[in-house]
């Protein structure tokens, strides 16, 4: 989780918080959901001090790279037809 000033302001602007991960974990997400047609924002897990809760998993290094937190808006399915999963639609 981000800190929540952070978290309240990109809220007012429709980005809603989907996932936490790391390395090539966050990496796959980050690319899902662009498949998926949402807007993407990725804030890293540097400084969520602040609020008086627990941060050391996050203040240590991770073996698999920083963590983010992705954040999406928007709506699915929106810039995504260019995808053409199955190709022509005019099969006999």
């Amino acid at each position: 989780m981000v800190n929540e000033p952070l978290q309240r302001e990109l809220a007012a602007e429709g980005w809603e918080e989907r996932f936490t991960a790391s390395g090539s974990r966050l990496a796959e997400a980050e690319a899902y959901y662009r498949s998926l047609g949402y807007e993407v924002r990725v804030e890293w897990l540097v400084d969520v001090a602040g609020d008086g809760r627990c941060t050391s998993c996050f203040a240590r290094p991770m073996a698999d790279g920083p963590v983010g937190v992705i954040f999406t808006r928007g709506e699915p399915g929106a810039g995504s037809e260019e995808d053409d999963l199955y190709g022509d639609d005019t099969a006999p």
